[in-house]
């Protein structure tokens, strides 16, 4: 009866194990993920192309109004204010009533605060 019980245990626990573990692409979002890989890098260009990839693909997806934002962002850390403008302008316009519109607004604060100095 012991051997039964030890046996269930290890199993269910093995069980639960398994199924805890990921495999990193399982977790892969596709065009944003290789974009939000490529920013953490510093490579703008690259990343800014990953997440246009991404909005052309979802553009009502859960992840445009972020990906958005980080075009406008990704313009901005290349040195590209007027496309970062463009860009931070258009998040607040497609997504007026989310927290990207509200960090976009304080972007676009900071880069005209920036450029009258």
């Amino acid at each position: 009866m012991k051997k039964v019980s030890f046996f269930a245990v290890w199993a269910l626990t093995s069980l639960i194990f398994t199924s805890c573990a990921f495999h990193a692409s399982s977790r892969s979002f596709g065009p944003y993920s290789d974009a939000e890989n490529f920013y953490k890098k510093g490579n703008y260009p690259k990343a800014i192309g990953k997440y246009q990839e991404y909005l052309s693909g979802n553009p009502q997806g859960n992840l445009a109004a972020i990906a958005q934002y980080y075009i406008a962002k990704s313009y901005g850390a290349s040195g590209d204010t007027v496309k970062a403008v463009e860009n931070y302008k258009r998040v607040i316009k497609q997504y007026p009533k989310t927290s990207w519109a509200d960090f976009a607004e304080e972007q676009l604060e900071l880069l005209q605060s920036s450029s009258q100095s």
